[in-house]
């Protein structure tokens, strides 16, 4: 299973519509990326004012090919959408998920 890693760096003048966020852009990415077998979507915040990242966002694959493919299809959508909500560009990675623990 990939873990694709989408980071918004937290910066001075950056701006960031939380609202169009929540309730547009990720139901966006999870119907276009659905079909293409995205396993879940996760939102985290950074907690502290000078966290290094304001937002990231966890989206999670199969594998790597499946996520490349949606990429090639609808990908287009997903990064014209991104300047509706804020001004700076996201960081992306792509990890192989190592452990995946959920604690009672």
């Amino acid at each position: 299973m990939i873990d694709i890693m989408v980071m918004y760096p937290n910066r001075n003048e950056m701006k960031f519509d939380e609202s169009y966020y929540f309730n547009h852009h990720a139901p966006l990415v999870a119907s276009l990326l659905r079909d293409y077998g995205l396993m879940y979507i996760q939102v985290a915040k950074g907690i502290e004012r000078d966290s290094p990242f304001f937002l990231v966002t966890h989206l999670g694959f199969e594998d790597e090919k499946e996520f490349n493919k949606a990429i090639d299809d609808v990908g287009s959508q997903i990064f014209e959408d991104i300047p509706r909500f804020t001004n700076v560009e996201p960081l992306i990675q792509l990890g192989k998920l190592m452990v995946n623990n959920h604690m009672p």
